[in-house]
Parts: C-alpha cells; sequence; structure tokens
C-alpha cells in the first residue's frame, strides 16, 4: 500500500500543521504522534516541539519581513558546478570544506579547490536547507532524501525531508529551491519565515 504523502499545512498567524510525516527528535529518536498534530512556530509554547496554543495568546504573525539575496550563484569548476540560493540558507553551518568552501571571502565556493568531487557533493548534501545543489557532467542535483520524515533539532529548526508538501495562505513553497529538503523556522524570529535564516542562533533559542 502506498504510503499517503505528507504535508505541512499553515497560515502566517498559526503553528504547523504536519499531516502522515515522522516527526524524528534530533537527540532522542522518532516521536510518537497521531495523523496529524501541530508543532510550534511562534517559539513560545511551552510544549516544545508542540503547539499550546501561545500564538494565539501573543498575536504572532509569520510573514517575510525580507526579501533580500533572492537568486542563484553558480560556482563554476572544471568538473562540478555548486549552485547557491542566499535566500534560502539556515546557517547550519556545515558548509567547510578547505580550499573549496571559504568563509568571509567572495567568491566563497571555489569548486577547483580539490580534485575530490565526491567530498564536494557530500558537503552540498549535508546542506539542510536546499541552499546549496549541484551540476555534474551536465546534471543538475537538488533532491537525494527519500524518506519523508521531519527532524526537530536541537534549539535550532525544523528540517524536513523527503519532498514534504509545503501548504500555506502565502505561497512559501514557491521561494524553495528545492522541495526534497528545506528547513523551517521555529524560534519565531526568521526574517525569511516561515524558513529558517539562522536568527535561532542570534537569539539564543532554546526548544
Amino acid at each position: 500500500m502506498k504510503k499517503d504523502k505528507g504535508e505541512i499545512v499553515f497560515t502566517k498567524y498559526g503553528p504547523y500543521t504536519v499531516v502522515d510525516t515522522e516527526i524524528v527528535d534530533e537527540d532522542r529518536g522518532k516521536i510518537e504522534t497521531p495523523r496529524v498534530v501541530s508543532l510550534c512556530r511562534c517559539g513560545k509554547s511551552e510544549n516544545k516541539p508542540f503547539c499550546d496554543g501561545t500564538h494565539g495568546k501573543i498575536g504572532f504573525i509569520g510573514e517575510r519581513e525580507s526579501e533580500d539575496k533572492k537568486g542563484t550563484r553558480d560556482y563554476i569548476g572544471k568538473k562540478i558546478t555548486v549552485h547557491d540560493n542566499r535566500h534560502i540558507c539556515s546557517s547550519h553551518g556545515t558548509c567547510n570544506m578547505e580550499g573549496v568552501f571559504l568563509s568571509n571571502t567572495d567568491p566563497w565556493i571555489v569548486p577547483d579547490g580539490s580534485d575530490d568531487i565526491e567530498a564536494i557533493i557530500a558537503i552540498v548534501k549535508k546542506c539542510p536547507s536546499g541552499a546549496l545543489s549541484y551540476t555534474l557532467e551536465g546534471k543538475h542535483e537538488d533532491s537525494w532524501t527519500e524518506e519523508q520524515k521531519i527532524i526537530v533539532t536541537r534549539d535550532g529548526p525544523l528540517h524536513v525531508q523527503g519532498d514534504v508538501e509545503l501548504k500555506d495562505d502565502l505561497e512559501s513553497d514557491k521561494n524553495l529551491v528545492t522541495t526534497n529538503h528545506y528547513a523551517l523556522c521555529r524560534c519565531g524570529r526568521s526574517k525569511n519565515k516561515p524558513f529558517c535564516d539562522g536568527s535561532h542562533i542570534d537569539v539564543e533559542f532554546k526548544g
């Protein structure tokens, strides 16, 4: 029997309503939940990662506040091209590789900085937000997770994997680089809601 496709449904005022999708705690493993469950995105629930209705009490509005950094930049190498869309980056910090991924420089990605193409691909695939993808031998690759699940990260965003459908009143899915994997804000402070922009680090979010 084919598994129903998972969904995350929400409005700008409320929580993430998750349907038919496994939820996994980064530290404790799978969380047993009913078929439909609500996850907090205002950052103030006393029962994280679940919603407890606090968003209504504080007047939470989850709209995008910034449209900066839109567009994908291509870093072309002799063997591999790495694509980067800063708009969707969640500042997860796994894109580190000597000679290839360089902090505080421009260009910050140098595909020819290493002959180890597989290592470069491995780094790209660690990006949970979908900001990074690559083209190898003329084929663009941006999808590599098959199992549908939502990972609740420690003091951070929700990492969504496996083409879980995103549905809301702001058509946020149109801002995704790939629907295969993306990171959703749950601290309530991202300027690029519903997507994580790394604000949880600045505000020292706990939950």
